[in-house]
Order: C-alpha cells, then structure tokens, then sequence
C-alpha cells in the first residue's frame, strides 16, 4: 500500500512539473529524432544528385558522399543534442 501511495505521488509531482521539462525533452526528442532519421539523408541526395545529373555514376558517387557528409553531420548535432538536454534542466 506504502508503495502504491508513493508511486502516485511520483506521478503527481512529474505530472505537474512537466511544463518546465517541456523544452528539455522536446530538445532530447530532436536529437533522437536528427539521429534515428540520419540514413535518409543519404538516400535522398543521391535521389536529387541523380534527378539533376548527365552523366549517372559521377551522380551516384557525389550523392553518396554528399549524403554520408550530412548524414555524419546530422548524427552529431542529434547527439549533441542528446548529450546537452539534461544541461537545459540544470540551467532553469
């Protein structure tokens, strides 16, 4: 019963101090989204280098590398974001 009862006030009070987590975990929620969703930038530069291009295999190769550059870079802002989202909680 002890348990019961102390679980509810957790909830209680995470429940009404989550409006000033909101930016934290909207910050944590980006950089996981930036990070699961990374591979697709690969996908779609070779998709626009290969639309806009003459000659194919210089298109599939500058979109590959094209890709893999902003999908690296994409993976170190999601984790950057990430690792620096308890920090905004620390600040408030």
């Amino acid at each position: 019963m002890k348990r019961i009862i102390s679980v509810l006030i957790a909830l209680a009070v995470v429940s009404l101090s989550s409006p000033s987590f909101a930016d934290t975990m909207q910050k944590f929620q980006g950089g996981v989204r930036d990070v699961m969703m990374s591979p697709l930038q690969v996908s779609d530069s070779v998709k626009s280098e290969t639309a806009n291009a003459k000659f194919l295999p210089f298109a599939l190769a500058g979109g590959f590398l094209k890709g893999s550059f902003y999908m690296a870079k994409q993976i170190v802002t999601g984790t950057l974001d990430i690792v620096t989202s308890p920090l905004d909680m620390i600040h408030k």
